[in-house]
């Protein structure tokens, strides 16, 4: 009889093997470990047996049957498969949602565009499971899906892009970002979204130096002490005050060219204008 401590397993063979007489005590064994594996910076190994990870940006989760398109077969079975994945009518609608998105990300031609589909996914996701997403406002609520999910994520955005994109109008996305705000119950993490963000992107547009990035986060900083960035737009103020940055380092722009090189309206820079300097004082050394 051999002993516990002397039997070891011949992965190899599939086989129970007593190191002592060379007995193999049980064979053709299954595998039981891990049968597909990935790498990425959080986790060294992937406890899923088989499969890739799942993920927010299909309606299943990534759950489904990949067949082979080469034949004739395979392309009518895949057809099948790709009907029979939305269940109802309701769930289609899920479906379309989050086809929309991943179209919309996709051509917003972003680095990161692979994390904001999940966590864009993970939102229309949650809106659809607690009724929110209806026929009606279905491309209004994947806009604000992703302009929630940039904002939580910190990736400046233009909300005029993503409109034109979803084809949506401002009051639609006004109602919709309500709509959540109000009946989600919070479900959702809405963070409020900080306009230095849009600073480096916007001064490199404009042409601006990285001093007046700097000054003009200082003004923003100021601006927020004191309340006066609440229910304001962040791209409007962040405009603003890196026109205030370039009158103070002598590296002046005109309102209308930096709405121009900024995707910004004049009118909002010249009324976000007066809010900073009728409200802050600052003090220049000459």
């Amino acid at each position: 009889m051999c002993s516990p401590e002397h039997i070891i397993f011949d992965e190899a063979r599939g086989e129970y093997i007593c190191i002592e007489n060379g007995e193999v005590l049980q064979d053709r064994v299954p595998d039981l470990g891990p049968e597909w594996r990935f790498f990425d910076i959080h986790s060294s190994v992937s406890r899923e047996r088989s499969g890739a990870p799942l993920t927010n940006k299909v309606h299943d989760k990534g759950l489904t049957t990949r067949i082979d398109t080469s034949t004739r077969l395979g392309r009518r079975l895949d057809r099948l498969n790709k009907r029979l994945r939305a269940i109802n009518v309701r769930e289609k609608r899920l479906v379309k949602a989050l086809e929309l998105m991943n179209d919309v990300i996709g051509r917003l031609n972003i680095s990161n565009s692979s994390q904001l589909k999940e966590t864009a996914g993970f939102i229309v996701n949650k809106l659809f499971r607690h009724g929110l997403i209806k026929k009606k406002n279905m491309r209004a609520m994947v806009a604000v899906s992703i302009i929630i999910a940039s904002n939580n994520l910190g990736i400046p955005m233009s909300h005029v892009r993503i409109q034109e994109l979803c084809q949506v109008t401002s009051q639609e996305i006004w109602d919709a970002e309500m709509k959540i705000r109000r009946d989600s119950g919070g479900i959702i993490s809405v963070k409020p979204v900080d306009p230095r963000m849009f600073l480096s992107q916007m001064a490199y547009k404009a042409d601006l130096p990285s001093g007046a990035v700097t000054l003009a986060s200082n003004i923003l900083r100021t601006a927020r002490k004191y309340g006066l960035t609440s229910g304001k737009g962040p791209r409007g103020l962040a405009a603003a005050a890196l026109y205030i940055a370039s009158i103070l380092l002598n590296n002046r722009k005109t309102q209308q060219d930096m709405a121009r090189s900024v995707d910004v309206s004049e009118v909002t820079i010249r009324n976000r204008y007066r809010d900073l300097v009728d409200n802050i004082l600052i003090v220049t050394d000459l």
